[in-house]
């Protein structure tokens, strides 16, 4: 008998087959690494720009609500009544006019004479008036300032009478017998005709900081995640999350206390620097997390008089990280695999060779049952190399669609960023904003926001973390919304607007189910509908029976693609050089949840497809 043994070429196959092995795992990693640093670079630009265009799009807000106060004040200045003691009646019902106009924002508008002394406020009752006319404000800033420089005044905080912080801008008046040419102070001496002229007093308008603040967040947007701040130019805080640093310079202690030790420095850093003429977004890091500090200057008539900060955590980069984390480990974990079957395969190729040596007559049937079974791995192993070229073109798919989704909102958001950037320094004229450019930003952002939408929504569903939140509503509160919704989306395209009808006849069915994800499903199936029909109609239909509803959306475009059809409910599945092909997967794993089901198919006798679901009535 025959001895076995392991020859040197034998313990070359094997070092080999390990080396590659090992080999392709490491370039596996090193390219999802490379991958993953990639997008959450992406990632991070996005976060950063659309924070730099929040804090812009805020201070625009700002300083057009400003000019709205201030050119009151020109105009009330330069008012005969005004400059006219003696018709307090007429000067009553023009300060109550200036007052309604900017009512969102200021708190009032109030006349003081020469001396200083109170003749009247706007939307004052006459028992208040006799009580407190003549008061005398002759020793506050927002008097001396226009009465000694006669230039109109912006104040820091002050803290009135009835304990509420506010901020003031005064306007000085000047008596009627001076040349009218010479009566519109816009924020410094006018030469030696305004130094001429005879102080009358003052028209003051007064605006609480807790409206300001409440202004200002009314303008940050539903869908990006963010925190707000405005200080003066000397670091003192005008508005603040927390109420308590209102008033409170950003070195004093009490803000101080509030900042991590070991973020401390570069957050003062950033705050210094943002006290400067120039806008700017900043990234810092402490305890892990990763937010963006965006400031914007806020101009009034030239000086800067405010800044205004944004605050934006990178939940999107956290997102998209956590996915292209789980993608990396699975790619290794497969290639691992692939690398010890090969060295198993090679073992027991090896052990049935020595044995071959050895017992050549008389084990032919085992010859045969190992031949067999290596046929069997060698099947094994092409499919299993089969999966991670899928697996392999899906991720890269993936990576394609996202880069492609972010790119496509960024560039015209950029695009008008850059075109109102030139503006401004295409000299000194004032800068208008068509209303196209506003809603292509805000179209483009939500797109953003839908895309991370769908992103962390794949994420929860392939982690099984999907949750419903159930609550007993009627069907057609969501029907009826998603329908408004798509309407107004076709309106807003001048192309589709004459040519796309959208027909839905309410039916009220109370089921117990997640509103939300089902707004989710019935508002994707709809825009798709919108998406591949150019003319036509498109319809909503809806069957009760005995445990369950039906829903049906039909319309009369395109229809489905034979080769999508097979794989339409899959991710990525898509032709269309506009999505992700993510919306259908995310459909039908929601519906799915809900005990449903969801299908496809082409009209039989006309054009266009139609989708259906239907979900049990009560799922309690």
């Amino acid at each position: 008998m025959i001895k076995p043994t392991l020859t040197k070429s034998n313990i070359a196959i094997l070092l080999s087959i390990a080396t590659i092995g090992i080999f392709l795992s490491a370039i596996s990693y090193q390219y999802s690494t490379i991958t993953a640093n990639e997008i959450s670079r992406i990632a991070s630009m996005d976060v950063r720009s659309n924070a730099k265009i929040e804090a812009h799009d805020l201070s625009q807000i700002l300083v057009h609500s400003i000019d709205s106060v201030t050119n009151n004040l020109q105009a009330l200045t330069n008012a005969p009544p005004l400059q006219n003691v003696n018709e307090v009646k007429t000067g009553q019902v023009l300060l109550n006019a200036a007052q309604d106009s900017t009512k969102q924002l200021t708190d009032g508008y109030y006349w003081l004479d020469k001396d200083g002394r109170v003749i009247t406020w706007s939307n004052i009752d006459s028992p208040t008036l006799k009580k407190y006319k003549g008061f005398n404000l002759s020793d506050r800033q927002f008097f001396t300032v226009p009465r000694d420089l006669q230039v109109p005044y912006y104040s820091s905080i002050f803290e009135s009478p009835d304990k509420i912080p506010r901020l003031y801008i005064s306007y000085p008046i000047f008596n009627t017998n001076m040349s009218s040419s010479t009566t519109n102070i816009t924020g410094a001496n006018s030469g030696n005709s305004a130094q001429s002229k005879k102080f009358g007093g003052i028209i003051i308008a007064a605006i609480s900081v807790q409206t300001i603040g409440k202004f200002l967040q009314k303008g940050l947007s539903p869908y990006f995640i963010s925190s707000l701040g405005l200080m003066d130019e000397n670091g003192v805080f005008i508005y603040a999350r927390n109420h308590t640093l209102v008033g409170k310079n950003y070195l004093s202690d009490e803000f101080q206390s509030t900042i991590p030790e070991d973020a401390k420095k570069s957050y003062n850093n950033i705050l210094k620097r943002s006290l400067g003429d120039s806008p700017g977004a900043e990234d810092i890091t402490f305890r892990g997390n990763t937010s963006t500090i965006s400031y914007q200057p806020v101009l009034i008539n030239g000086k800067h008089l405010w800044t205004i900060f944004i605050g934006s955590p990178h939940t999107l980069t956290s997102d998209v990280g956590y996915l292209i984390d789980q993608q990396k480990n699975f790619s290794t974990i497969v290639v691992a695999t692939i690398a010890c079957i090969s060295i198993g395969m090679a073992s027991l190729i090896l052990s049935w060779n020595r044995r071959l040596v050895t017992a050549v007559n008389t084990r032919t049937s085992e010859l045969k049952n190992a031949n067999q079974s290596l046929i069997e791995s060698n099947r094994l192993l092409a499919t299993a190399n089969e999966q991670l070229k899928v697996h392999d073109r899906m991720q890269k798919e993936f990576i394609n669609i996202a880069a492609h989704e972010l790119r496509t909102p960024i560039m015209p958001i950029l695009g008008d960023a850059e075109y109102m950037e030139r503006q401004f320094n295409a000299g000194t004229e004032p800068t208008f904003l068509d209303t196209e450019q506003i809603r292509s930003i805000i179209r483009n952002a939500k797109r953003l926001d839908r895309l991370a939408s769908d992103i962390l929504d794949v994420t929860k569903i392939e982690s099984k973390s999907l949750k419903l939140h159930k609550e007993r509503f009627d069907l057609n509160d969501i029907l009826a919304a998603a329908v408004q919704d798509v309407k107004q989306q076709i309106s807003n395209n001048p192309d589709l607007t004459q040519n796309i009808q959208v027909i839905y006849n309410p039916v009220s069915i109370d089921i117990l189910a997640d509103k939300g994800r089902l707004y989710q499903v019935a508002s994707n199936l709809l825009s798709n509908a919108v998406k591949f029909s150019e003319k036509g109609s498109i319809s909503v239909e809806v069957q009760k029976s005995t445990n369950r509803v039906t829903v049906s959306v039909k319309d009369t475009g395109l229809g489905i693609d034979s080769e999508i059809l097979p794989r339409l409910f899959s991710k990525f599945a898509t032709k269309s050089e506009n999505g992700t092909g993510l919306g259908l997967f995310i459909s039908r794993s929601i519906i799915e949840a809900h005990g449903g089901k969801i299908w496809a198919k082409n009209n039989d006798t006309e054009r266009g497809a139609t989708f259906t679901f239907f979900i049990p009535l009560d799922m309690g």
